[in-house]
C-alpha cells in the first residue's frame, strides 16, 4: 500500500491541521506581506538613487563632450577624455531600468497574491483540506492537503523570497553597494568642478536655449499626460459604474461585498478591469507629477541661466573666475583621467550586485523553494 492509500495517524492529523491553521493565520494577519512589501520599496528606493546618479553623470558628460581647452599651448578635448564614461554609464542606466522593473514586477505580484481574495481561497482550501483530514479517504486527504500546499506556495513563496534576498543583500552586499554609490558620487562632484571651470562666456546663451527647448518639450508632455490622465478617470468612472450595475444584477452576498465567491464571472472580470484602469490612473497621475517637477526644476534653472547671461551670480560656484588657471585645470582632468578605470570597474561591479539582488538571488531562491516542494510532492 503506498502512501496515499495509508489513513494518516493522530499525530500526523493532528500535525497537518495545525500546519493549516498557522498558514491561514499567517497570511490574514500580514506580517510577512508588510516586511516583504517595506523591503521592496527600500530596494526601488535605493536603485532609484543610483539610477539618478547614473543619470546625473550622463547629463554631466554629455555637457562637457566637445569642450576644448588650451593648456599650455595643448589643446584638451574633455570629451575625448570623457567618451568611454557615457558609453559605460548609458549602458548602465539601461541595466538599471531591468532590475527596477523587476522590482516592480515583484511588488505588483506581492500586491496580488496578499490581496484579500487569495486569503479567502486560501482559508476555503484550509477548511475543506481539515475536513478530509477526519474522513476516511486517504486518497481525499492527499488531493487537498496538495491542493492546500499549491494554494499556499503562491500565497508565500515571493514574500519569502523577498525576505531571504533582503537578509542576503543586507548582510553581504549592501554595504558595498553604498560605497561604490558613494564612489559614484565623488566621480559625479568631480565632473560638476569641471563643469564649473571649463564655462566659457558664452555658455549661458547656449544653455539657457537647450533649456527652453527642453522647458517646450516637457510642456508638450505635459498636455499629452494630462489628456491620458483625463482618458483614464473617464474609464475609471465608467468601469466603477459598470461594477457597481453587474453587482446590483447579482445575489445578495454580492450586492453586499464584491469579495464575495458568489458573484458571477462578469462581476469579477468587471473587477479586474476596474482595478486595472486604476493603476494605470495612477501611473498617469504619478508621471504627471513627475513632469511638473521638471518643469519646475527647468524654470528655476532658466531663470539662474538668465541670471548669468547678465553678468549676475544664482550660485556660489558662480562667484569662480570664468577663466581659472591652466594648473588647476590640468590638475582636475588627471584626476578625472586617473580615476577612469577604478570608475569603470566600480561601476560593473555594483551593475553584478543589482542584478544579483534583483533577478539572479530572487530566482535562486525561488528554485528551491520549488525544489523543497516537489521533494515533498511525493510524499503526499
Amino acid at each position: 500500500m503506498n502512501k496515499t492509500d495509508a489513513t494518516l495517524t493522530p499525530a500526523a492529523r493532528y500535525s497537518w491541521l495545525a500546519m493549516l491553521c498557522v498558514l491561514t493565520a499567517l497570511a490574514w494577519h500580514g506580517i510577512l506581506d508588510q516586511y516583504s512589501s517595506q523591503d521592496i520599496s527600500a530596494s526601488v528606493a535605493s536603485a532609484g538613487v543610483i539610477y539618478g546618479t547614473a543619470r546625473g553623470i550622463n547629463a554631466l558628460v554629455s555637457v562637457l563632450q566637445g569642450t576644448e581647452l588650451n593648456i599650455v599651448l595643448v589643446p584638451l578635448s574633455i570629451g575625448e577624455v570623457l567618451d568611454p564614461v557615457n558609453d559605460l554609464i548609458e549602458r548602465f542606466s539601461e541595466v538599471i531600468l531591468v532590475a527596477l522593473a523587476s522590482l516592480a514586477l515583484q511588488k505588483i505580484v506581492l500586491a496580488v497574491v496578499s490581496h484579500t481574495l487569495f486569503n479567502i481561497v486560501l482559508l476555503i482550501a484550509a477548511v475543506a483540506t481539515g475536513i478530509s483530514l477526519f474522513m476516511q479517504y486517504p486518497r481525499l486527504h492527499s488531493t487537498m492537503l496538495r491542493v492546500f500546499l499549491i494554494v499556499a506556495f503562491f500565497r508565500f513563496s515571493l514574500g519569502l523570497v523577498v525576505l531571504a534576498n533582503s537578509w542576503v543583500d543586507a548582510t553581504f552586499l549592501n554595504e558595498a553597494d553604498q560605497a561604490r554609490h558613494l564612489a559614484m558620487e565623488r566621480f559625479q562632484g568631480e565632473l560638476r568642478q569641471i563643469d564649473t571651470l571649463s564655462r566659457k562666456e558664452d555658455e549661458a546663451t547656449v544653455l539657457l536655449s537647450s533649456s527652453r527647448l527642453l522647458l517646450g518639450e516637457l510642456k508638450v508632455q505635459q498636455t499629452d499626460i494630462k489628456r491620458v490622465l483625463s482618458e483614464r478617470e473617464e474609464q475609471l468612472k465608467l468601469a466603477v459604474q459598470k461594477v457597481e450595475h453587474l453587482r446590483n444584477k447579482a445575489d445578495r452576498l454580492c450586492q453586499i461585498s464584491e469579495l464575495s465567491p458568489t458573484c458571477p464571472a462578469a462581476v469579477e472580470s468587471a473587477i479586474a478591469e476596474r482595478d486595472t484602469t486604476a493603476v494605470q490612473r495612477e501611473d498617469a497621475a504619478a508621471s504627471l507629477a513627475a513632469i511638473e517637477r521638471d518643469i519646475e526644476e527647468q524654470k528655476l534653472q532658466m531663470a539662474c541661466l538668465a541670471k548669468r547671461q547678465h553678468g549676475e551670480n544664482c550660485s556660489f560656484w558662480d562667484s569662480l573666475p570664468d577663466a581659472p588657471s591652466p594648473a588647476m585645470l590640468r590638475q582636475k582632468l588627471n584626476n578625472i583621467n586617473n580615476s577612469l578605470s577604478d570608475f569603470a570597474e566600480n561601476c560593473i561591479n555594483l551593475l553584478v550586485s543589482l542584478l544579483l539582488k534583483t533577478v539572479a538571488i530572487p530566482v535562486v531562491f525561488l528554485y528551491l523553494l520549488l525544489k523543497i516542494a516537489r521533494m515533498n510532492w511525493s510524499k503526499l
